[in-house]
């Protein structure tokens, strides 16, 4: 619209970045409804449950010696990352596991199987993994005490992430065009300000593609000189997910993405609301990827597609309700 992104292949790579998660819920969630997910889930369960007892005994070993699967000092503490590249690839690849666990519903045999799942998050030490173990209780609290899981919990547990965050969001406000994550989060309001109310449109901000093909923007508002944000070196650039939202897309992309979001919710809710564990596993799995976003670009990349595909794949019945199969349907049109 506003023809700030020359490149037209980045335009056109932009638009399938955004669209692959719900393709990827709604398509899977289809193709999957004649798979017989009892026995599916049993299986992922079973080999899920091995893959947590060996990360386990592998985090022993290297808090008793480091054997080369520590990542940085925090906390004066060294990070656990496993075989992963990174402590976060860790946290998604338990928080899945986990969820397929709970789904498989054995309690008293998982109890164990929970607890070292929960320290393997804790002892990445990411702040998404300490969030998102908040959740895990969270959500404990809310299947014993109340009848269904709503969309008001959900914004409860945010507004806990947030309050338990806030120094390190505080840390982040302080640098303000200094370093590129509030860099981002500070451009992409301005951007959302000044383009209302589409934003900046598709290629243009706060994405690996905007840095590939370098947006004018970066250079407009002097970010371009931020660590992480230069031209010949972006790898912060999609380091954060709402700003990608709000900059690119205003304020009415946003309002249209949770629009997204809170149908991907009913329709979870609706379609597993005859068994609350499984619902309960897929909500957290959903929870994760709204946390992970703070954070990093989950929604477009695989990690996200993939968490996606296992809320429709492993979890659930065979069986689409109707208002899941109309979401799907408007989705894919």
């Amino acid at each position: 619209m506003h023809k700030i992104q020359p490149e037209k292949i980045a335009i056109y790579k932009d638009i399938l970045a955004i669209s692959k998660f719900v393709v990827c819920y709604t398509f899977t969630l289809i193709v999957s409804n004649n798979i017989d997910k009892d026995l599916l889930l049993e299986k992922v369960a079973k080999r899920s449950r091995i893959y947590v007892n060996i990360i386990f005994t592998f985090l022993i070993l290297n808090i008793i010696h480091d054997i080369g699967m520590s990542s940085d000092i925090r906390y004066g503490i060294r990070s656990y990352k496993f075989l992963y590249q990174h402590p976060t690839y860790l946290v998604s690849a338990i928080v899945i596991f986990l969820c397929v666990i709970l789904s498989d519903n054995r309690k008293k045999f998982d109890n164990f199987i929970i607890f070292e799942s929960i320290a393997i998050l804790f002892f990445t030490l990411r702040n998404k993994a300490f969030v998102f173990i908040l959740g895990y209780f969270f959500m404990k609290l809310v299947m014993k005490y109340a009848k269904s899981i709503k969309i008001r919990y959900i914004l409860i547990l945010a507004v806990i992430g947030i309050f338990s965050t806030y120094n390190k969001i505080m840390e982040y406000a302080s640098y303000y065009l200094t370093a590129a994550r509030p860099a981002l989060f500070i451009v992409g309001y301005k951007l959302a300000c000044k383009y209302i109310p589409f934003g900046s449109g598709f290629g243009t901000f706060a994405s690996e593609i905007s840095g590939d093909y370098y947006s004018p923007i970066y250079y407009e508002y002097g970010i371009n000189v931020v660590s992480g944000l230069e031209e010949t070196a972006h790898s912060y650039i999609g380091d954060t997910f709402w700003p990608y939202i709000y900059g690119q897309f205003g304020f009415l992309g946003l309002i249209i993405f949770l629009w997204i979001i809170l149908n991907i919710f009913k329709s979870i809710q609706k379609r597993y609301q005859y068994n609350r564990e499984i619902q309960s596993a897929a909500f957290l799995l959903l929870l994760y990827i709204l946390i992970a976003s703070t954070a990093e670009a989950i929604f477009t990349d695989v990690t996200g597609c993939f968490t996606f595909a296992v809320i429709a794949t492993y979890l659930g019945n065979n069986i689409i309700d109707s208002d899941s199969q109309e979401f799907a349907t408007a989705s894919i049109e």
